[in-house]
């Protein structure tokens, strides 16, 4: 099941990069029990907002972004599957850089479902200082990292997506994705 659900982000990550970009935002330093709000990006209609709480480790805090691409999929990674894959280069350690989803079943997800990949990063993907916070329920009890809950409430042409889970060092991640535009496999 990881295998699948890791290829299925791959495939994701590859159809959205080759996109091209209309300027996506994050403010990746947190207020100390505030909040980091970006400003809309300019040029276009926002396709996906984020709203990420993390829990414990040395990125607690609330972050917020805003993309003007199309981060949110339907299908992508399976029949049936929604995914998300947002991320912005250049960020600082310290800065949130990008949210990863892989739900495999969506309509199970509907009502709440504890079959999810989730990570969340900060600072340039692979460079020095920069972090992930990854909760898998969806593998088998080898691969499993973490534990949590994901709502899918697909409404076609958008939806939105809650998620709630512990990774398996203890670091909380909660927070919303409206996703105001989609692409559909």
């Amino acid at each position: 099941m990881r295998s699948s659900l890791m290829a299925g982000l791959s495939a994701v990550s590859f159809v959205l990069a080759a996109c091209g970009g209309k300027g996506d935002s994050s403010v990746g330093k947190p207020v100390t029990g505030g909040s980091a709000t970006a400003p809309a990006p300019t040029g276009g209609e926002i396709a996906t907002t984020i709203h990420l709480v993390v829990g414990g480790g040395p990125h607690a805090g609330t972050y917020d972004a805003q993309s003007g691409d199309i981060t949110c999929t339907y299908g992508f990674a399976g029949p049936g599957s929604w995914g998300n894959q947002y991320s912005v280069a250049g960020k600082k350690g310290n800065e949130f850089s990008s949210l990863q989803l892989i739900v495999p079943d969506t309509k199970d997800a509907s009502d709440g479902s504890d079959k999810f990949l989730l990570t969340a990063g900060f600072g340039e993907p692979m460079k020095p200082g920069s972090a992930e916070y990854t909760i898998n329920t969806g593998g088998g009890d080898q691969n499993k990292a973490g534990s949590g809950v994901v709502t899918v409430d697909d409404k076609g042409k958008s939806g939105t997506v809650t998620f709630k889970g512990q990774t398996k060092d203890g670091v909380t991640l909660e927070g919303t994705i409206d996703c105001r535009q989609m692409m559909r496999g």
